[in-house]
C-alpha cells in the first residue's frame, strides 16, 4: 500500500471517517460500533504518519468530573461526564491503558462492558470521547504543520476534524477523521458526520477539496435487523442511493471487494431523502414515551411501575438513538450517514446474527481496518479512472445550501 503525504494541498477524491461518540443503538434492535469511520481513517493516516497511539493514562478528576486519556506520543483527550464520575469508574476507566486508541467505542466498552448514549451511560461514553480526541491530539502534537484541525463549533458540541492530504497510489485524496460529540457525555450528535460541510468542518473541507471531490464515507460496524439475518459471515455493505448518491463510487467499491473475494452487499435504495423521515421517528418516539407515560400516570403496584419505567429505560436507551443522533431537516437532505447529495458512497461491515448474539454489542477491530483499509485503496484508482462520471453525477444529483442551517450554530 503506497501512501504519503501528498504535496498538493487539495485532494482529486476523498475519504470521510467520523466516530458517533455514543451512537450505539437505534431503533428495532440496530446496534453497531460507530467509531469505525474515525478509526478507518486514522490508520490510513498513521500508515502516511506514524504515531504511537497506545493509550498510557487515564485517569480522572473527581471534582470536575472530567476524564483524561493521554498516548504514548503525547496526545491527551479530555471529556466530561455530566452526573460526574466515583472513585470506582476511576478504576474501570483504566481499564483502557494499553489498548490502541484508534478503536475508541471498543475501548470504552472493553472498561465498562457495554456502552448506550442517549444520557444513560454518560462515564463510558465520556471515555469513549476523551479516547478519541487524544488521538487526534496524537496526530496534532507529532505532525503539526502536517495536518489540520478543527473543531465541532456547533452550540452544545464537543468534538473535533482532523484533516489532510494524502497521495494513495499516487492519487491525492483529501482524508477526513472526524470525532463527533456532545458535552456531558449524552450523545449521540452528529449533525457533522459524513461529508457534511458545515461551520468550521467545512471550512476545513474547501481547503482540502472535499466540496468538489467524489468521496468514500466510511461507516461502522452494524447489526441490523432484517438486513442481515441471512448472514453467514460479516460482510461490506456499500450503499448510495440511486437518486440521491453518487452510484459510480459505490460501484468501485463494489468491484474492489468482489476482486478481494470479499463478501459484500451493494444496495441503491437506501438513505432515501425528502420524506421527512427522523421528523416521523422524533414524533413516533415521542408518542411511545406519552403512552408509557400514561399507563404509568395510573399504575398502582410497584410491579406495574417498575415494568413500565423498565420499558422506558430500553426505549430511551436504544431506540430513542435513533431519533436523537441528527436533526431532522439536515437528515432530510443528507441521510442518516451524513451524505451530501450526489458527492459520496457509504461502506460499513455487517455482522452476523451468530456474532450479535454472543457479543450483544460490535466491537471494532485492527482486522477490520485492515480488510476496509484493502477495499478502499483498491477502489481509490478505479475511482480516478471514473473521475468524470463521478462528477457528472455530483453536478446532477447536488442540491445541498449551507444557508439552510444557519439555524444550528446559534446560541440557544
Amino acid at each position: 500500500m503506497d501512501v504519503k503525504v501528498s504535496s498538493v494541498k487539495r485532494g482529486m477524491l476523498g475519504i470521510c471517517g467520523h466516530a458517533g461518540i455514543g451512537h450505539v443503538h437505534s431503533h428495532s434492535g440496530f446496534v453497531q460500533d460507530d467509531s469505525g469511520g474515525f478509526a478507518v481513517a486514522a490508520s490510513l493516516l498513521k500508515k502516511a504518519l506514524p504515531v504511537d497511539s497506545t493509550i498510557t493514562g487515564a485517569r480522572a478528576d473527581l471534582e470536575e468530573g472530567i476524564i483524561i486519556v493521554t498516548t504514548a506520543d503525547g496526545g491527551q483527550g479530555r471529556a466530561r461526564a455530566r452526573r460526574g464520575i466515583t472513585p470506582v469508574e476511576t478504576e474501570l476507566i483504566q481499564r483502557v491503558i494499553g489498548r490502541d486508541s484508534v478503536c475508541s467505542q471498543s475501548a470504552a466498552f472493553h472498561a465498562f462492558g457495554r456502552i448506550y448514549g442517549q444520557g444513560v451511560l454518560e462515564v463510558p461514553v465520556a471515555l469513549q470521547q476523551a479516547v478519541a480526541l487524544a488521538l487526534i491530539d496524537t496526530f496534532e502534537k507529532k505532525w503539526p504543520t502536517k495536518i489540520q484541525v478543527a473543531v465541532e463549533d456547533m452550540p452544545g458540541k464537543a468534538g473535533k476534524i482532523l484533516g489532510t492530504v494524502l497521495d494513495i497510489e499516487k492519487i491525492p485524496v483529501a482524508l477526513l477523521a472526524v470525532v463527533n460529540a456532545s458535552q456531558g457525555g449524552i450523545g449521540p450528535d452528529e449533525d457533522l458526520e459524513g461529508n457534511v460541510f458545515l461551520g468550521a468542518k467545512g471550512s476545513l473541507m474547501k481547503q482540502l477539496g472535499l466540496d468538489s471531490a467524489p468521496t468514500i464515507v466510511v461507516e461502522g460496524k452494524p447489526f441490523v435487523p432484517g438486513v442481515c439475518d441471512g448472514l453467514k459471515e460479516n460482510t461490506f455493505w456499500i450503499r448510495a442511493n440511486r437518486q440521491s448518491d453518487n452510484t459510480t463510487v459505490a460501484a468501485c467499491l463494489a468491484e474492489a471487494a468482489g476482486e478481494l473475494n470479499l463478501p459484500y452487499l451493494l444496495s441503491d435504495t437506501a438513505f432515501p431523502r425528502g420524506g421527512a423521515a427522523l421528523a416521523e421517528a422524533t414524533r413516533k418516539l415521542a408518542e411511545e414515551i406519552v403512552e408509557i407515560g400514561n399507563k404509568l400516570a395510573s399504575a398502582e403496584t410497584s410491579y406495574e411501575k417498575v415494568k413500565l419505567v423498565g420499558e422506558l429505560a430500553v426505549l430511551i436507551s436504544q431506540d430513542a438513538g435513533g431519533a436523537t443522533f441528527m436533526t431532522n431537516s439536515l437528515q432530510d437532505v443528507v441521510g442518516s450517514a451524513g451524505m451530501v447529495p450526489g458527492t459520496s458512497a457509504v461502506i460499513s461491515l455487517l455482522v452476523t446474527p451468530e456474532y450479535i448474539r454472543h457479543w450483544k454489542i460490535p466491537v471494532f477491530t485492527s482486522e477490520d481496518c485492515d480488510r476496509f483499509l484493502e477495499v478502499i485503496t483498491r477502489a481509490i484508482p478505479k475511482l480516478s479512472q471514473r473521475i468524470e462520471k463521478a462528477r457528472q453525477e455530483w453536478k446532477e444529483k447536488y442540491n445541498f445550501r449551507e444557508m439552510d442551517f444557519a439555524f444550528l450554530f446559534e446560541k440557544r
